[in-house]
């Protein structure tokens, strides 16, 4: 019951206001998410039939064959499986997936995964203020991946196990 509330005070925490959100949102188009890949990209269809592999801005999840890479990803997927989102592109990264944030109504789903302690804020330079604020608070109150003693770092996971051909 206790996890229950804290899950839910982290959501909470990641709704816009609604004098803020509704002018914003209901003018945009939804977009329908089709795979969930890990627990921060999934695949998308846009409402032109068009595929989009989107990594979701400002995070990053455990890898899957890391520590919590299978709960980040079940998580992702429990909130936007199947489901319309809207998605606020900026840019392409380097491997050519969109970069952009998932909204469902006034929730702001890279901030949920980050609140809820299933991702890490990523970028070094000028990250997100909110994102920032989310995972210290994920970290002091120990939810998701900070209830580990010494959770790895995507990006430190992925130096240590390089793809190999």
């Amino acid at each position: 019951m206790a996890v229950a509330a804290i899950g839910t005070a982290a959501v909470e925490r990641c709704r816009i206001p609604d004098a803020l959100a509704r002018p914003t949102w209901t003018a945009r188009p939804t977009w329908t998410v089709r795979t969930v890949h890990d627990g921060d990209t999934v695949t998308c269809v846009d409402t032109q039939g068009g595929k989009h592999k989107i990594r979701l801005l400002g995070i990053d999840a455990p890898e899957a064959a890391q520590a919590w890479g299978r709960e980040s990803s079940e998580a992702l997927s429990r909130k936007v499986a199947g489901g319309r989102v809207v998605v606020i592109s900026r840019g392409y990264d380097q491997h050519g997936r969109l970069l952009g944030t998932l909204w469902i109504d006034d929730r702001d789903i890279n901030r949920e995964m980050v609140a809820e302690g299933h991702a890490w804020v990523f970028g070094r330079i000028a990250p997100d203020p909110d994102l920032v604020e989310a995972e210290s608070a994920a970290r002091r109150e120990g939810r998701g991946l900070w209830a580990e003693s010494h959770p790895e770092e995507p990006s430190h996971w992925r130096a240590s196990h390089p793809w190999q051909p």
